[in-house]
């Protein structure tokens, strides 16, 4: 029934030491009814790990062999399709082409989908009638045990009064009556209901940095802070990674692992140098053991814009290039999850988690330990923002692609900084300069990612027997598609002065100037 109510019902819950039958005998003292015969049917709720569908304000359910996608606020029917394979669909590519397939793509892109709550539910129908036996009132009984255990002690007893048109009297006369009985209370619908009682929690993840930080926090407090938030953010991933779930959990577990080499080696001087220099090499080892798999993920994943670029005669001799990315996905997946399951790896975790939450006291205390968090934060943002305009200032068309490299991780380590300390500035003012920055990245990330696919290209050349007979259409293609590959990047190239422009327009650097004002000496390094 959930796949079908309506915004008007009004669901209650049963009191513990009342059952369904109880409530029936009672119903049976004041009302005549015809009672439908009990059903039975299992369901399943899934989303993505980040919960990318319920930030969308829907709800994909599974009953039986049907697939429900409802607003998750009147539980209307968005789109529906049947599913009679016994494996389950993972990705929305997986569905056949329908509605429901296409807003699961708008949604989730590259996410799997993940059951998060199974359930059996048994349904008893009472139809309610007046002095005429017409039909005035459904009231439904519902019994939903959780993990789709039966004999599951999680056993939730509900009872939904849903209208009849025409008959809203009844149905507000029933409600009194139920009230009145004191067996049942009030509750909200039945999908928040059934998910107070689960593992996880609607909404439990997302990968985009939410620190609370206080502007009277110290260096010391607020930096162990963020740096715990992030451990927290890796270690949620590595399951997914492992079992190589979906690529987006290598994604978020690499950028956290980034983002911590990024807060030790630009927030100064709040821990001994000396306890952080190992931590820093071997969070760099970490990340770089992922580069080539994370790359190979991203072409994987565009593989339908790189045969878009090419004509429909040449495509197929990019057939074997994709069999060779993914057999080399494989080797460097196994590679990193055997480094994920090493003694390296637990040990800088371990080591890395029993340093940020030791209260140990240091002789000396490192110069901006016990300085004002925003004070420091105010410093190190504007260091990095001069530094990128400095840097972007002299970049010309002449200029070489390794300058473009250096100013886009600039940009990285100041968009890092911000997402930080946000919590501390203007939620308005910071969101607009991210904005800002993040669309100037975008320029420099593009660029730089369409040098990657161009090296793999070329890397992958190298591998052709030339005697072969397909050697002549996958040099054809692998040529056009290098071509094609190489007259973006140059029209990217091409964009970015007009991007940095837009980014160093005289009403941001204003507001970075005010937001980040120099207010105190802090000690700060070229980072």
């Amino acid at each position: 029934m959930a796949a079908h109510e309506m915004e008007t019902r009004m669901i209650f819950t049963l009191l513990e030491d009342m059952s369904h039958q109880d409530l029936i005998r009672t119903v049976s003292e004041s009302y005549q009814f015809v009672h439908d015969p009990p059903t039975t049917m299992r369901g399943c709720y899934f989303d993505s790990f980040d919960w990318l569908l319920y930030g969308k304000n829907l709800v994909l359910l599974k009953q039986e062999d049907t697939f429900y996608l409802e607003d998750r606020k009147s539980f209307d029917v968005v789109a529906k399709c049947p599913w009679k394979h016994k494996e389950e669909a993972r990705f929305w590519w997986d569905f056949p082409d329908c509605e429901l397939k296409t807003k699961l793509k708008d949604c989730l892109d590259a996410r799997a989908l993940l059951p998060f709550s199974t359930f059996v539910q048994r349904n008893e129908k009472l139809n309610i009638l007046n002095e005429d036996e017409k039909t005035v009132l459904w009231v439904y009984l519902d019994e939903i045990n959780l993990n789709g255990d039966i004999s599951s002690p999680e056993t939730l007893r509900t009872v939904t009064l849903e209208p009849v048109r025409g008959y809203d009297k009844d149905f507000c006369v029933f409600q009194q009556f139920i009230e009145r009985l004191k067996v049942a209370e009030p509750c909200e619908n039945l999908f928040d209901l059934m998910h107070k009682r689960v593992r996880r929690k609607p909404g439990d993840y997302s990968s985009k940095v939410k620190i609370t930080l206080t502007g009277d926090m110290n260096g010391s407090a607020a930096t162990r802070q963020i740096l715990i938030y992030l451990l927290n953010i890796m270690k949620q991933n590595e399951e997914g990674v492992i079992g190589d779930i979906d690529t987006e959990f290598l994604h978020d577990f690499r950028v956290s692992g980034r983002r911590t080499r990024s807060a030790l080696s630009q927030i100064k001087d709040v821990f001994p140098e000396a306890e952080l220099n190992r931590f820093k090499q071997d969070f760099r080892v970490l990340v770089q053991y992922s580069n080539k798999l994370r790359d190979l993920d991203v072409y994987l994943h565009n593989k339908e814009q790189c045969l878009s670029m090419l004509p429909e005669n040449l495509r197929p001799g990019l057939d074997s290039f994709f069999m060779y990315l993914r057999k080399r996905r494989e080797n460097e997946l196994r590679q990193f999850v055997e480094v994920m399951r090493s003694d390296f790896y637990r040990q800088l975790i371990t080591n890395w988690e029993a340093f940020l939450v030791s209260d140990e006291a240091h002789e000396v205390a490192p110069v901006n330990a016990e300085e004002p968090v925003i004070t420091l934060a105010r410093a190190f943002i504007r260091g990095q923002y001069k530094k990128i305009m400095k840097d972007g200032a002299k970049i010309d068309n002449d200029s070489p692609d390794e300058n473009l490299h250096s100013l886009r991780i600039r940009c990285k380590k100041l968009r890092y900084l911000m997402e930080f300390f946000a919590s501390l500035f203007p939620s308005d003012e910071i969101t607009l300069l991210t904005k800002q920055l993040k669309q100037f990245q975008d320029n420099l990330g593009e660029f730089n990612d369409l040098s990657i696919q161009q090296n793999i290209l070329k890397e992958y050349l190298d591998t052709i027997v030339p005697e072969s007979d397909q050697a002549i259409l996958v040099a054809a293609a692998i040529g056009g598609l290098i071509t094609n590959l190489n007259m973006r990047q140059q029209h990217v190239r091409a964009e970015f002065s007009d991007r940095f422009l837009l980014f160093s327009q005289k009403k941001n650097a204003k507001l970075f100037k005010q937001l980040f004002k120099d207010d105190k000496a802090v000690i700060t390094k070229e980072g």
